[in-house]
């Protein structure tokens, strides 16, 4: 079974998908996957042919996040063409990884900010988005990633909106609380819906049996 769960960055998100990993599922990061195709030659030469940014190629992925963090969510033209790069790529990885999971007992979780932004609706069973106020969470971000003000509004800026992806999910977990508390939500949810599936009551999508 694939779930995702999804939110804004610093939402919680990953936070969630930790305790998730802790009941037993299996987690897949899709920024990681992001950041080992930005080790990859041909999505360097594009980016610094897109983003005219010299020495890109001889880069390792880590430098090249440290080198965009600062600019890239303040600077629209480079987030679109950062986008045109990489979000054709992740949305294949994530459909034929899917195809891949259909056979596959346990529950496998897609921890991915943007579910929405690649249009991946439809590959999870049911998407979870974990839902937290704009205040808190970028000063979570600032404080987290050392990063400033106008870069963390940035990021938020450039992602689907966090009610219109509570809207859009099939359950949302409010983030309001305590990282504990969160947690806490988290492993409880994860309990009722394998409680549910092993009684043989639980439908994910409309029509399924």
């Amino acid at each position: 079974m694939l779930w995702a769960v999804t939110g804004c960055s610093g939402t919680g998100a990953s936070t969630v998908a930790s305790a998730w990993k802790e009941m037993g599922a299996e987690i897949c990061s899709l920024d990681r996957v992001g950041h080992r195709f930005l080790d990859r030659d041909s999505v360097k030469i594009q980016l610094q042919e897109l983003l005219d940014l010299d020495n890109l190629e001889s880069m390792s992925s880590a430098d090249i996040r440290k080198t965009l963090r600062d600019t890239v969510f303040i600077v629209p033209e480079m987030i679109e063409s950062i986008n045109r790069v990489l979000h054709p790529r992740l949305k294949k990885w994530c459909s034929v990884s899917a195809y891949m999971l259909q056979e596959k007992p346990g529950v496998h979780v897609l921890d991915a900010a943007l579910v929405f932004e690649l249009e991946l609706e439809n590959i999870p069973d049911f998407i979870v988005t974990v839902s937290d106020s704009r205040e808190r969470t970028i000063a979570r971000l600032q404080k987290r990633d050392g990063i400033s003000l106008e870069t963390a509004l940035g990021r938020w800026q450039n992602q689907t909106g966090i009610r219109e992806k509570s809207l859009r999910s099939h359950f949302v977990i409010l983030n309001e609380g305590s990282l504990e508390e969160l947690r806490e939500k988290a492993i409880n949810f994860y309990k009722d819906v394998i409680q549910k599936m092993e009684d043989a009551q639980w439908h994910t999508k409309p029509g399924r049996n």
